[in-house]
């Protein structure tokens, strides 16, 4: 019978056996599939990224839960990462988390990072988002426990408190989130590069979000390590890049009216094969005719 270990399984084996764990964030199965081939060992699936790909929106938090769940089979059909989804607030009231929760084991995601916002969520990084009581978020993080099934099944609470409650409130929120029995906790926007330090010192594992434009974007992996966050995202910098990619090429295109000025920059047929594994479906096919010797006897 065919088995293997559940990429839950394969993201603690990583947190039990690495200083840290990098895992930049993409929004669909391409940049997923390049994160894997660029050596990361996990990736983290972006709710904002997938609203800027498949809706062209900014997020807030108008892609629905169908939405989501068929672009996370997609992912996971063109990697053999961990793959950390974001659930945002969890799609409603405790029988939502349910479904999502058991849904999303079936489907061998390894963890979900779920927040403290009020739903529809917004942006963290747009203004001051609103967030529920502390104890709402508990009753959250109850019935994702109480849906699991996994016991591998990784489950970050993220707390947005300091933007608008401030930052000893969202500490605060993060040892209650703990106790509820969160494995690893996020606090989103620290107000100031120095707060990272005090993230850092809570007794319980912590990660964080380097994000480029915000008080954290000068970090390193190794600081960070050093610091002694568990997990770092890079949750923007594959979206942005990708934008400021097609909008200069774009721009290039109108100025020269042709792509030689930008050619330096546009990836190779051969690349692009690269990327798409155009090879894994060419064995695939020549392993097919290899066997079409084979006759069916009436």
């Amino acid at each position: 019978m065919y088995s293997k270990k559940s990429r839950a399984a394969v993201l603690r084996d990583l947190f039990r056996n690495n200083r840290v764990v990098v895992a930049p964030a993409a929004g669909d199965a391409l940049g997923a599939r390049m994160v894997e081939d660029a050596g990361f060992e996990a990736v983290v699936v972006s709710g904002s990224s997938m609203s800027n790909l498949e809706l062209g929106s900014a997020d807030v938090g108008i892609l629905s839960y169908g939405e989501l769940r068929n672009n996370f089979l997609n992912i996971l059909g063109a990697t053999t990462i961990p793959m950390i989804v974001d659930a945002d607030t969890g799609y409603g009231g405790t029988l939502p988390i349910r479904r999502m929760v058991r849904e999303y084991e079936a489907m061998d995601i390894a963890g979900i990072q779920i927040e403290d916002q009020v739903f529809p969520k917004m942006c963290a990084y747009y203004s001051n988002t609103a967030v529920v009581s502390a104890e709402e978020m508990v009753e959250r993080l109850r019935a994702v426990f109480a849906a699991r099934l996994n016991p591998d099944f990784f489950v970050i609470a993220r707390t947005d408190a300091a933007k608008s409650l401030g930052f000893d409130e969202a500490l605060r929120r993060a040892q209650i989130y703990r106790n509820a029995g969160a494995d690893m906790i996020f606090i989103t926007v620290p107000p100031k590069a120095e707060d990272m330090k005090r993230i850092a010192a809570l007794p319980f594992p912590v990660c964080t979000s380097i994000v480029e434009g915000t008080v954290n974007e000068d970090f390193t992996v190794d600081q960070l390590a050093d610091m002694g966050f568990k997990l770092v995202k890079f949750p923007q910098t594959l979206i942005r890049a990708s934008m400021k990619a097609m909008h200069d090429a774009l721009a290039s295109l109108r100025e020269t009216g042709g792509t030689k000025a930008y050619r330096d920059r546009i990836a190779t047929q051969k690349e692009r094969g690269l990327y798409t594994h155009i090879g894994d479906f060419s064995d695939f096919q020549a392993r097919i005719e290899r066997n079409s010797s084979f006759t069916v006897e009436e």
